[in-house]
């Protein structure tokens, strides 16, 4: 496996300092990638994250997995011990809750006053708006296909987001069925 990675950049260490948790630094190969010098960027890099995200981890099967949470859970679940997102459905959803609640209520305001606040970090800030249409686009593209519903699929509907209530009586109904 091969964790590409920038110290100092809260994501990609949060996956560092999980593996450090576990014991299992040494269960990867680490590529460093300059956010500062926009090495993310790179087309080269860009075939291991198309959206141009660090952290990224690769698989031995070549598997690609961004996502600072999905990388943990998937080091999770390969080395289980010690358990770090919990033992039983309750402790899951609670740790669960607390860490969106960290990334949401907190993190993301930080991050966004630090990165539009800081001179050195103003030239990083000005692709990333005249890319969110476009992103969006092939991020739809890329959703795996099929029938079965998964936690994905409904929070990125736009029927989730902004539910009418004929909307939300239908989604309900196809649920039940």
């Amino acid at each position: 496996m091969k964790l590409y990675h920038s110290p100092q950049a809260p994501n990609p260490d949060r996956v560092v300092y999980f593996l450090r948790a576990k014991g299992k630094l040494d269960a990867v190969d680490l590529e460093e990638v300059s956010i500062m010098q926009q090495e993310h960027k790179t087309a080269e890099y860009r075939e291991v994250s198309p959206f141009s995200q660090v952290p990224a981890l690769v698989l031995d099967d070549g598997t690609k997995i961004t996502e600072s949470r999905a990388i943990c859970t998937y080091f999770e679940g390969i080395f289980p011990e010690p358990n770090l997102m919990g033992a039983d459905p309750k402790e899951k959803a609670l740790i669960e809750m607390w860490d969106r609640r960290v990334e949401l209520m907190f993190f993301i305001q930080f991050a966004t006053w630090f990165r539009n606040s800081h001179p050195a970090m103003a030239p990083l800030e000005v692709p990333q708006s005249a890319e969110r249409p476009p992103r969006a686009r092939r991020l739809r593209a890329r959703w795996p296909s099929g029938s079965t519903r998964t936690l994905q699929t409904m929070s990125s509907s736009p029927q989730t987001a902004f539910p009418s209530r004929t909307s939300r009586c239908s989604w309900l109904a196809a649920s039940a069925a």
